[in-house]
């Protein structure tokens, strides 16, 4: 029966966050300057996945020190960055030889937010979501939201540089 919520729950979120557009990498070339040019940049930890792990996100989302960005749930507040670490994640997500066309038939229990890149364009919050398990990235800035393959590569290295930020989810799920 939890299950059968968590799946329905998952479902309604997904209603709520932005529609993507199935477009070639190229079209995210403004977004991914974006991200480059970012002074300040903050990262948000994801909880546990809703369907995988739903008695942990069911505890966790109750949390205090929880946000929604974009119908994902992340502990708050985001993690300050070292300036190495910044320039190393801005280099592998800025650069579209990282990503390959969204593909949707992927057998992973559908996209969950590991974690969220946060900066700021003007008055617009832009976000790079990163899902490990689908190895894919969501470019969502205002209303518009571009949905791309991480290459194998690529999410390695995104892996290796953010797994030492994990500090709220539960250990025994991380």
């Amino acid at each position: 029966m939890l299950r059968i919520l968590s799946i329905l729950f998952i479902s309604t979120l997904t209603s709520f966050a932005h529609p993507h557009e199935d477009l070639p990498v190229d079209a995210s070339e403004e977004a991914r300057l974006a991200l480059a040019k970012a002074k300040k940049f903050g990262l948000a930890e994801g909880l546990p996945h809703p369907a995988k792990e739903t008695e942990f996100f069911t505890a966790e989302a109750k949390r205090k020190d929880t946000q929604q960005i974009t119908g994902f749930f992340f502990y708050k507040p985001d993690q300050k960055l070292d300036p190495a670490t910044t320039e190393s994640l801005k280099k592998i997500i800025a650069d579209s030889a990282n990503l390959t066309e969204w593909k949707e038939k992927k057998r992973c229990g559908g996209f969950h937010a590991d974690w969220s890149l946060n900066w700021r364009r003007g008055w617009t919050k832009d976000h790079a979501i990163i899902c490990f398990s689908c190895e894919e990235i969501i470019y969502i800035s205002g209303d518009y939201q571009l949905r791309y393959n991480l290459t194998p590569a690529a999410a390695k290295q995104l892996k290796s540089l953010l797994n030492p930020f994990q500090s709220k989810r539960p250990a025994s799920k991380r």
